[in-house]
C-alpha cells in the first residue's frame, strides 16, 4: 500500500484512513498499513476532516458558540451599520453576531482536539450538542487537499518588495521604446522571474506600465481560442429507447440525476439525484463538468452503505442527460467493492429532452429559492450546506405525495445510517426555510 516515491497521500490511502477511523483504529495501526508515520495520519484527518456547523434558526443562539460570550460586553459596535445603545451584540435578535464580530472565536469541542479528531460515534451529547461537527471523508478529504493544492500554487511568486523594484527598473524603459525581450536581455540577472512570467505580472496589472506602452500587444487582435469538439461517446444499450423498455417495476424504481450550476465561472456545481418514487432529493457538491466527480460521489455512497446489494436496492436505475459529467457511465454502473460487478444501470435522455427526466428538472424550483440562479456561488458552499439543504428541502412537504414530507417516504429504503453520515436529518416542519437565508453566504442578492 505505502509509496515511498510520493510525498502526498493518494485517494485510495484516505480511504484506508477512513476505514480506520470506522473502525476505531490507532493513529500507529493506521500507518502501519500504509506504511506511513503516525504523525503523517493524525496530520491528514487534522488538516483534512470536514466540519460542520449545526443550524439554528434562532440567533440568539448564535452567540454561545463564542469562547468570549460569558465576559462580552459589546453594544452597537459587532456590526459597522449598527447603533444600538440599548441591546447587547450577543442578544441581538436581527443580526447573526457572529458573522460580524471580528473578535468572535469559535468553541471547540475537546474530544476533537485530539485523536481521531472526530467527533466519537457514540456520543451521547451528539443531538443537542453545539459545537462544530467533525467527520473525515476520503473523498472530501481528498478534494479538500487539491483545493488547497491549487490554491497555494496560484497568484505570484515575489514579495512586495521585489515587485516595487522590478516596477521601478521595467517601466522607464518600457517608455523609452525597448521591449520586455530587450529588457531581460540586458538584466536577467537582477530580476527575479523570467519573461514568460513577467508578461503574465503584465497582463494582471501587476506593473504600472500600461498595455498602450507596448507596441505589440496593442497591434495584436486577441487570438479566437479553440473550442475542442465534444468527446463522442457510444451510449449503445443505454438509449432511452432501452430504458422504456425496461419493467414498469424497474421504471417505477428510477432515480433522475442531473447538475445544477452557480455562476458561470465557478469550479463546482451540485449533482442532484432524485428517488422519483418518494420524491426524494440528494444533493452533493463536485467538480464541475468532470466525469470523476459523479463517479466518485457513487463510490461514496457504496462505501457508506458498505454492500452493492445496498447501493443497487436505492440507486439501481440512473437516468441522466448528456452532460459530460456523466460520460464515464461504465464507472458509474462499476462497482467499487466489487470491481467485477455493476452496482446500477445507467441511462441517457435522448438529445435536448430533458422533458423525460421532467420530475428532477421541476424539483430544481425548490432549490432555486434557496440558491436562485445567477446569485448564488457554489464554490463557496461546503459539504454541510449541501446536507442542510438536502434536509429542508426533503422536509417540505410534497404535493405529489399528497403532503407527505419525503424524509418520511424513503423510511425502510435508505438506512438512517446512511443520512447520519451525509449529516441529513428531518426539519421540523414550522423550522424548514427555503430562503436565500439559508446559506446566506452563498448568496449574492
Amino acid at each position: 500500500m505505502s509509496n515511498p516515491s510520493r510525498k502526498h497521500l493518494t485517494k485510495e490511502q484516505r480511504e484506508v484512513i477512513e476505514a480506520g477511523l470506522l473502525n476505531n483504529d490507532s493513529a500507529r495501526t493506521i500507518a502501519k498499513r500504509l506504511g506511513v508515520s503516525p504523525s503523517t495520519i493524525t496530520r491528514e484527518v487534522k488538516t483534512n476532516r470536514t466540519l460542520r456547523e449545526k443550524k439554528s434558526n434562532k440567533p440568539t443562539k448564535l452567540s454561545h458558540r463564542c469562547v468570549h460570550v460569558s465576559e462580552c460586553d459589546k453594544v452597537g459596535s459587532a456590526c459597522s451599520s449598527c447603533f444600538s445603545l440599548f441591546t447587547l451584540c450577543k442578544q441581538c435578535r436581527t443580526k447573526q453576531c457572529i458573522y460580524y464580530c471580528s473578535d468572535f472565536m469559535r468553541k471547540v469541542c475537546p474530544q476533537t482536539q485530539k485523536w481521531p479528531y472526530i467527533c466519537p460515534a457514540n456520543c451521547k451529547k451528539r443531538s443537542g450538542c453545539n459545537y462544530q461537527k467533525a467527520s473525515y471523508s476520503a473523498y472530501e478529504a481528498d478534494q479538500n487537499y487539491r483545493n488547497r493544492l491549487s490554491s497555494t500554487r496560484s497568484g505570484i511568486a515575489v514579495t512586495q518588495e521585489e515587485l516595487v523594484a522590478m516596477d521601478k527598473l521595467i517601466t522607464p524603459l518600457i517608455k523609452q521604446g525597448q521591449s520586455y525581450e530587450a529588457i531581460w536581455r540586458e538584466h536577467s540577472s537582477e530580476l527575479p522571474i523570467g519573461l514568460r512570467s513577467a508578461y503574465n505580472y503584465q497582463e494582471k496589472g501587476l506593473f504600472s506600465t500600461p498595455n498602450i506602452e507596448l507596441p505589440r500587444k496593442v497591434r495584436y487582435k486577441l487570438r479566437k481560442k479553440s473550442v475542442a469538439k465534444r468527446e463522442h461517446i457510444d451510449r449503445s444499450a443505454h438509449e432511452y429507447k432501452d430504458f422504456q423498455a425496461l419493467s414498469v417495476h424497474e421504471i417505477a424504481r428510477v432515480v433522475q440525476a442531473d447538475s445544477v450550476q452557480g455562476f458561470q465561472e465557478n469550479n463546482y456545481d451540485l449533482l442532484s439525484l432524485m428517488l422519483v418514487a418518494r420524491s426524494f432529493q440528494f444533493y452533493f457538491k463536485k467538480k464541475h463538468g468532470t466525469p470523476d466527480g459523479v463517479v466518485g460521489i457513487f463510490d461514496m455512497l457504496e462505501r457508506y452503505l458498505d454492500s452493492r446489494e445496498a447501493f443497487k436496492r436505492i440507486f439501481e436505475v440512473i437516468l441522466a442527460d448528456r452532460g459530460s459529467e456523466f460520460n464515464n457511465f461504465e464507472g458509474m454502473e462499476r462497482s467499487y467493492l466489487e470491481p467485477d460487478k455493476k452496482r446500477c444501470r445507467v441511462y441517457f435522455c435522448d438529445p435536448m429532452k430533458s422533458n423525460q427526466k421532467a420530475q428532477c428538472e421541476r424539483n430544481h424550483e425548490q432549490l432555486r429559492r434557496i440558491l436562485p440562479k445567477g446569485q448564488s456561488d457554489f464554490d463557496t458552499l461546503s459539504a454541510w450546506d449541501c446536507a442542510t439543504i438536502t434536509s429542508h428541502i426533503n422536509s417540505y412537504p410534497s404535493p405529489k405525495q399528497a403532503g407527505a414530507r419525503p424524509i418520511d417516504l424513503i423510511q425502510g429504503l435508505v438506512p438512517q445510517e446512511l443520512l447520519d453520515l451525509l449529516g441529513i436529518e428531518r426539519i421540523a416542519p414550522d423550522d424548514v426555510t427555503l430562503k436565500p437565508k439559508l446559506v446566506n453566504h452563498a448568496v449574492i442578492l
